[in-house]
């Protein structure tokens, strides 16, 4: 009588192991799926104006696509150009192939940077790095990656640079060397 009990029971222990295991195969697995950060808006050959307090033109962003993600505080462009001007003029022309704008007026530009000076007879009329932050409040360029300043019959390169737009002040952080070209 005790054979059989035992047998019995493991008969039911093992039929509610096959009835779980069959139970557990049919089951749809739930599987860990990231759900990709969708944009709130996207825009397609973008033009944007920003005027100063008195209503003129200080500024223009041109971008070949430009997504806005309201959850990261940030605008992300492709190939960015940013006009900057004074007296209603342009004077520098930023253009990169990426571009974020933070919620706190920062603009992180990388790959290609190109800072081109649009007005004649300055310091410099060109300036090329790989990454470069635009502080709008303050109008300050900046950058710890390396550069090289284009002027009139000269390049310098170096190591990381600020620009105050409004002094028209440079500072470079380290100098690695100045070719000097005898031009007519």
């Amino acid at each position: 009588m005790i054979r059989q009990f035992f047998w019995l029971v493991i008969v039911i222990a093992c039929g509610a192991v096959l009835y779980s295991w069959i139970e557990a195969e049919n089951t749809p697995k739930q599987l860990h799926v990231e759900r990709e950060l969708v944009p709130d808006y996207v825009a397609y050959e973008l033009i944007r104006s920003s005027f100063d307090k008195n209503g003129n033109i200080s500024g223009l962003i041109r971008a070949k696509q430009m997504a806005q993600y309201e959850q990261l505080g940030q605008i992300q462009f492709e190939q960015p150009a940013y006009s900057i001007y004074e007296a209603e003029l342009p004077h520098w022309q930023i253009s990169a192939d990426t571009g974020v704008m933070y919620v706190d007026d920062k603009v992180l530009l990388e790959q290609n940077v190109v800072v081109d000076n649009l007005q004649p007879n300055e310091l410099f009329q060109k300036m090329e790095t790989p990454q470069l932050e635009y502080l709008l409040e303050g109008q300050r360029l900046q950058t710890n990656a390396g550069v090289e300043i284009t002027g009139d019959g000269f390049a310098i390169q170096g190591q990381g640079v600020t620009i105050e737009l409004l002094t028209k002040q440079i500072t470079l952080k380290q100098h690695n060397g100045t070719i000097y070209r005898n031009e007519p």
